[in-house]
């Protein structure tokens, strides 16, 4: 706001500077001689004329169209009548300094008022602009009007069909995107991301991804099979559908291409376990039990003890008398381990907190980082999640304990701490 205000006295002041001083008398005798200001006049008037003589053969050689040239016209015959009325006799300066005074003080209080009458006096407070759209609804539904009636005009505009779709869904007005991204996908009928929002919007119009958007998703994948959101899409169909394995199979190729370590990655893990277990198919990182037996992916005979390169730490997980009250049943508890020097998990486990304490081991569980070697010291680390999710959040219940070896045994890991 005080940015503003300098600029705004500033270029008052740079008008005021320009009109006074004329007032004034400043500049130029006290006296003008009329003589020399008729002289001045008659030069430019003689100027007009030469430019007028221009304009005239301009319009006879055809250089210069109709409308142009009677807006020149216009234009040299008002010049040349104001310099006419300037070769009337200047009267002194001296009789103008009361008008100096009341453009003085009238321009900047003129300037104050205009502003605060037809201004955006709330704009200079950054508080009553903070986090302000850009746009409102108005604006945007006035700009997707605009767009329709220009598609009208022009149906092949695959860059106006795809601003129109996306305006749409600002508006959430989901029937009209969706018919938008049908005619764009008309329009580019190889691009997978045009089929896979479209089967977004008739998902959320619909509130299931089963039926038509669960269709739609599926042309993404025919063009790409790899397609991120589209296998998103489609495999939570198959979880609503009950089919978990193929929700799992789903999510297990976006799993694949994710950097390891991610959020995003121990998001979709979590999914992908929930649809092993309600598939009965073996968990890639769970234990579900308080006396916890071989893994699960080892009682199915899909791997062996030495599958995970040689990982093996076991001990017992309890949770400190201070904090026990504050570990609810159905809280998400996360067991990790991580090299010492931190980095994303080597593996994990994930129980409830009804199953406190247990017992752990990693013998079996398969690695999150593939067949990478196992640092020489690692860190097995315990999380309470509030939320439900792996990621860390203030509030949730957490333990540690570094300097293990692969093998490690006996190890006592304690929730023992709230995270700030």
């Amino acid at each position: 706001m005080i940015t503003f205000l300098i600029v705004a006295g500033l270029l008052v002041a740079g008008a005021l500077l320009l009109v006074l001083p004329p007032l004034l008398g400043r500049g130029r005798h006290v006296a003008s001689p009329a003589a020399a200001d008729a002289a001045q006049a008659e030069t430019a008037l003689a100027v007009l004329r030469e430019q007028l003589a221009d304009l005239e053969a301009e319009r006879a050689a055809g250089t210069v169209d109709e409308a142009s040239y009677a807006r020149s016209r216009e234009e040299l015959e008002r010049r040349a009548l104001d310099e006419g009325q300037s070769m009337a006799p200047v009267a002194r300066a001296g009789v103008s300094r009361g008008w100096a005074l009341a453009v003085g003080l009238g321009v900047p209080v003129l300037a104050v008022l205009g502003y605060l009458a037809v201004g955006t006096p709330d704009a200079l407070d950054p508080q009553k602009v903070a986090g302000r759209q850009t746009f409102t609804t108005e604006q945007i539904k006035g700009m997707v009007g605009t767009l329709t009636a220009r598609l009208e005009k022009e149906p092949d505009n695959v860059e106006g069909w795809a601003m129109l779709a996306r305006s749409w869904l600002v508006l959430e007005n989901y029937p009209e995107a969706a018919k938008a991204y049908a005619r764009l996908a008309e329009l580019i009928p190889d691009n997978p991301d045009v089929f896979a929002d479209w089967a977004d919007v008739v998902a959320a119009q619909s509130g299931s991804v089963m039926g038509e958007a669960d269709e739609i998703a599926a042309r993404a994948l025919a063009i790409d099979p790899d397609h991120p959101k589209a296998l998103a899409l489609t495999g939570t169909a198959a979880y609503q559908r009950g089919d978990y394995a193929g929700a799992a199979a789903r999510w297990e190729r976006i799993l694949a291409r994710v950097p390891p370590g991610s959020d995003i990655e121990r998001q979709l893990l979590d999914s992908v376990n929930d649809a092993r277990g309600k598939g009965g198919l073996p968990l890639l990182a769970a234990a579900p039990a308080k006396q916890m037996p071989p893994p699960v992916a080892m009682q199915r005979g899909s791997a062996t003890a030495g599958d995970n390169g040689g990982l093996k730490i076991a001990g017992r997980l309890e949770v400190a008398p201070a904090l026990s009250a504050q570990v609810a049943p159905d809280d998400a508890v996360f067991v990790f381990v991580r090299g010492g020097a931190g980095g994303p998990p080597v593996a994990a486990l994930r129980f409830k907190g009804s199953d406190l304490p247990l017992d752990f081991s990693f013998d079996g569980v398969q690695r999150m980082n593939g067949n990478a070697p196992l640092p020489a010291q690692l860190a097995v680390a315990v999380r309470v999640s509030k939320s439900g999710q792996p990621m860390a959040s203030p509030g949730d219940l957490e333990g540690r304990v570094d300097g293990l070896a692969p093998d490690a045994s006996g190890v006592v890991l304690k929730v023992e701490r709230v995270r700030q």
